[in-house]
């Protein structure tokens, strides 16, 4: 027994009208297709549904009895109808993720603050999450989808989750560009290493990246200044206060028109901004449009 919905809307039109021609006119189809969707229905069923007479349809006492239970069907068919339609024009749904601490300084704020403006009835939720917490919460199903740096370098990818690449980037030296870097074309890291320095503060993912690297170069040279917040250094290098080893995605971000951003080569170290989702899982609707706006604002670095 597998009535369609076609039929059952016929059946309950029918019983509303009792005149198969007025049933025909509201379903948009043929007198003899409504008497076709009837009888199979009653096939299905395995009882008759209407009395026939030459000029009307009578309910039987089946059909009396299955009416209440066959309109709250097709209510809540028309209630599942317009929730997916309201999910799929993003006019009702919910944003759910998390980011990194430096991409949600950098990026982040400004992009919910659009998404807002685009799709006001869609709630949001956004967190801020170290590179680890990001995949377990993920993980967890705790948030739909993280976007974050130093996930999976290499072949380390966490089982169970998908990386996906939404910006190439590299580590930046920031400096004035009346400075002596400001005229260079290309910039080594050697090449800083005797400028005051202002870097994120210790033990982040940021700060360990450069010092791995500085490691590898055989320094230990000490930042002269630690910020929590990157525009804060930015800030700081505007003041001549010193250069600072930030990724190249802030200044696209936090544009200032006296500093300039090279990126440090010698080694190239990346950076690069995944979008992290658990495997073989869709994204909503709503996370969908997220990661449109952050393709069309921050695209590939």
């Amino acid at each position: 027994m597998n009535p369609t919905v076609r039929q059952l809307e016929a059946f309950s039109l029918a019983y509303r009208f009792g005149v198969l021609t007025r049933v025909g006119d509201e379903m948009c189809i043929s007198q003899p297709a409504v008497s076709v969707l009837i009888r199979q229905l009653e096939e299905n069923l395995g009882m008759r549904l209407f009395d026939r007479t030459s000029r009307s349809l009578r309910p039987t006492v089946a059909a009396e009895a299955i009416i209440p239970t066959v309109e709250r069907m097709l209510r809540d068919m028309d209630s599942l109808k317009g929730s997916v339609q309201e999910l799929l024009t993003r006019s009702r749904g919910q944003l759910n993720f998390a980011s990194t601490p430096s991409i949600a300084v950098a990026i982040v704020p400004a992009l919910v603050a659009e998404y807002k403006v685009l799709f006001p009835n869609i709630e949001v939720r956004v967190d801020d999450a170290g590179p680890e917490r990001l995949t377990a919460a993920t993980l967890a199903g705790d948030i739909e989808f993280g976007i974050g740096v130093g996930i999976g370098r290499g072949d380390d990818q966490p089982d169970g989750i998908t990386l996906q690449c939404l910006a190439k980037d590299h580590l930046c030296v920031f400096c004035r560009k009346d400075s002596e870097l400001g005229v260079l074309k290309r910039v080594r890291w050697e090449d800083i290493l005797h400028l005051p320095w202002i870097s994120a503060k210790s033990g982040t993912g940021l700060r360990m990246l450069i010092d791995e690297t500085l490691f590898g170069l055989g320094s230990r040279k000490s930042p002269d200044y630690e910020v929590s917040y990157m525009a804060t250094g930015l800030s700081m290098v505007q003041a001549g206060l010193g250069v600072a080893i930030f990724p190249g995605t802030l200044l696209a971000t936090y544009p200032h028109p006296d500093i300039k951003a090279h990126k440090l080569v010698a080694p190239l170290v990346r950076r690069d901004i995944h979008l992290v989702t658990r495997s073989e899982h869709s994204l909503s609707p709503a996370a969908e449009s997220f990661i449109e706006l952050w393709h069309k604002r921050v695209g590939p670095v």
